[in-house]
């Protein structure tokens, strides 16, 4: 089948890459402005564009790889137009279900990745999803099964042979997921020696739901209701009889990971300080719209001024620290 990519196209998302990953921010962005730049001069449309395999493949891999909670939602809002060309392709299955592991659809996530094995059963890489996601969900002898079928495809593998003993000692699925591929630099990571150790937790983090960690958050606010994964979590809270939005730029599953004890000080503060306005130099109030929770536990306001029309954002330490000066007597 034909693709919109040409082959000077594919060799210039190839040159991203290099001996120790790539560029893979910059190879998504190429993506986009192809895709954008050719609906623009009429080259194709934009369901052609989705539809096509080649476009699918290196759309996948390129966010997948940037390991990147909001990435991985991006390839599963773009795989699925081009389901229809993937058959015999084990790639698009794998790469599709890896995206929806990471955004917690664990069941999708295995239908496509045994799907996968079923179309080309030849291709290694698919096993490794079909293993770890047969473990999550209890059945060890299948997992086990699968990863010995990918050590028959590629034999001495580091991957499969990591993975098949932490079958055998019933690891999580977010242990089986916290390893590079290459052996020293998963030796670097296991030792604490990765400087992005940190974000790969927090990306992890949106794999599974913790049900103990998610009914203290609803507990801690007193939710009724709450937006859930589509990709992010919100709900509006009150602050002194005001509906201030809160929302949490990750799925169900990486809020439920978020620590209670640091939730707790971050309520409170909004809470009991003054920050529902922002007063600027010329004597104008910005209000309040919006809480931004990360991640990294990155916490940001977001407030509009009426007079002006303009928002602004502000860090919450920021915004705090300046209400304790507004709120100190002169001396």
């Amino acid at each position: 089948m034909t693709s919109l990519l040409s082959p000077a196209d594919i060799a210039e998302l190839e040159a991203f890459e290099d001996e120790d990953g790539g560029y893979f921010y910059k190879m998504a962005a190429w993506l986009d402005n192809f895709v954008q730049e050719g609906i623009a001069a009429g080259r194709f449309t934009e369901a052609e564009a989705k539809a096509d395999l080649q476009i699918a493949l290196w759309y996948a891999y390129a966010n997948n790889n940037a390991n990147d909670y909001d990435l991985y939602y991006l390839t599963t809002q773009w795989m699925p137009d081009s389901e229809v060309n993937a058959q015999g392709c084990a790639t698009w299955y794998y790469r599709y279900s890896v995206a929806l592991m990471y955004c917690g659809r664990l069941e999708d996530a295995q239908r496509y990745a045994e799907e996968g094995a079923k179309t080309e059963p030849d291709y290694p890489w698919v096993w490794l999803q079909v293993a770890k996601l047969r473990s999550h969900f209890g059945d060890k002898a299948g997992a086990l099964a699968a990863a010995e079928r990918g050590l028959e495809l590629v034999p001495g593998d580091y991957e499969f042979t990591v993975l098949r003993q932490e079958i055998e000692d019933e690891a999580t699925l977010e242990q089986m997921e916290y390893h590079c591929i290459k052996p020293g630099d998963d030796q670097r990571l296991q030792d604490g020696l990765d400087i992005n150790a940190d974000k790969k937790l927090q990306t992890i983090s949106c794999i599974n739901v913790n049900e103990a960690g998610l009914r203290g958050f609803r507990m801690l606010f007193k939710l009724k209701e709450l937006e859930t994964n589509s990709p992010y979590c919100s709900f509006h809270y009150p602050i002194q009889r005001h509906n201030i939005k809160l929302l949490f730029y990750m799925n169900e599953a990486g809020l439920s990971k978020i620590r209670l004890d640091w939730l707790k000080q971050q309520k409170e503060l909004l809470d009991n300080s003054n920050l529902l306005s922002q007063t600027a130099a010329d004597g104008s109030v910005a209000m309040l719209q919006a809480v931004l929770f990360s991640l990294d536990y990155q916490v940001i306001l977001v407030y509009w001024n009426p007079d002006t029309d303009e928002e602004f954002m502000l860090p919450l330490a920021e915004a705090v620290a300046e209400a304790v000066t507004r709120r100190k007597p002169c001396l």
